[in-house]
């Protein structure tokens, strides 16, 4: 078994680390392929690191300024390298640019040879409906190119059965493995002393994350947005500590805002520090999907601050709340979250999810 790992961003990595792990462990052929999508150390590197995950084997350095740019570059540079490595599996991991691009080259490459790659989409099945979202088309693409798709819930897969994309595919219900990363790495918050250097206390505030293009490319749009937090804050006692992605950053240095009294601005966090800040505050406002999926395991209300959402199982278990950017719909979910208590929940997994995908490929790869 040859298996080729396609990544690049900080989901990415943190998702794929335990399949990562498993494949080092078991002294299987193995290598990364990293687009460097996220060029910013702190967005990856740091990621690397952390999770001692070996330096990938080839690096690409395709632009990201214009995704046609990227494409391209990305799509020919891993063609010759699948051609030249030959692997038995390409894995890619949720919707990404860079799932999409180790996809597209996996399937040119299977046009030409009569061995195929065997495509396995980590995370399949996830479906906002809303197709103004670049990831929304992205995933529905690499779905549809897969050979083997690693589904997180049952809901993902009555997607998957909708679109009858579970014809002709190895499809199973295994979780996410960001179950395996909060269950593994948890126990270390406890020892963890970020809460005590930015000076806040457990569930005394808030924890905000906004990084998507619809959320904060529109300069009006963002500025709203965070007056009407800033309100939040105010109305309900509580700071926000805010995070800032490197893109939101750029554009935040453009807007006129007053002086906050409630909003806190800080760096990017790495892993264990941002683990801690979420699993030890009120609630978590976020318009990122994985941020869903880690509060409802950490048994912390999340508010999505977007129209749509792919993770719904969260929001049926009444663990998150989809407001998209009116006030007073944000108000509300305030409200609701301090009167109603959440607990950890499992429904996005066990724990122990890259050891059955590890499994499922071993299986499959001997049958062949």
């Amino acid at each position: 078994m040859k298996v080729c790992i396609v990544l690049s961003t900080r989901p990415e990595i943190i998702k794929l680390a335990p399949l990562i792990e498993i494949l080092q462990r078991k002294k299987i052929d193995f290598f990364l392929i990293n687009t460097n999508q996220h060029f910013s150390d702190i967005m990856s590197k740091v990621f690397f690191n952390f999770f001692k995950i070996k330096s990938p084997k080839y690096n690409i350095n395709a632009s990201n300024i214009m995704d046609g740019i990227f494409f391209s570059k990305a799509i020919t540079h891993i063609e010759k390298i699948l051609y030249k490595e030959k692997p038995n599996f390409l894995v890619t991991q949720g919707d990404t640019n860079t799932a999409l691009v180790g996809c597209l080259a996996a399937s040119i490459v299977n046009r030409k040879f009569h061995k195929k790659i065997n495509i396995a989409h980590v995370e399949a099945g996830l479906r906002s409906f809303d197709e103004n979202m670049p990831e929304e088309i992205n995933r529905k693409i690499i779905d549809q190119l897969s050979h083997i798709l690693f589904v997180p819930t049952r809901i993902d897969l009555d997607n998957l059965k909708s679109e009858k994309l579970t014809l002709n595919k190895d499809t199973f219900v295994v979780g996410n493995t960001i179950s395996d990363i909060i269950k593994k790495y948890l126990p270390l918050t406890k020892e963890n002393s970020i809460l005590k250097r930015y000076n806040i206390s457990k569930k005394n505030y808030f924890l905000l994350t906004i990084h998507r293009p619809e959320s904060v490319d529109n300069k009006a749009k963002l500025k709203k947005l965070i007056l009407n937090l800033e309100k939040i804050g105010k109305k309900f006692n509580t700071s926000f500590l805010f995070p800032v992605h490197p893109r939101t950053e750029k554009i935040i240095k453009n807007i006129n805002l007053k002086k906050l009294n409630f909003i806190k601005f800080s760096k990017p966090l790495n892993f264990l520090d941002f683990l801690t800040i979420m699993k030890n505050s009120k609630t978590i406002f976020t318009d990122s999907g994985g941020i869903q999926e880690e509060s409802s395991l950490l048994g912390v209300p999340c508010i999505t601050l977007r129209d749509t959402t792919e993770r719904q199982l969260s929001i049926i278990k009444k663990c998150n709340i989809l407001t998209g950017y009116d006030y007073k719909k944000i108000f509300k979910a305030v409200r609701y979250f301090n009167n109603n208590k959440i607990k950890p929940s499992k429904i996005f997994g066990d724990g122990k999810v890259a050891n059955k995908i590890f499994e499922i490929l071993k299986k499959i790869s001997n049958k062949n």
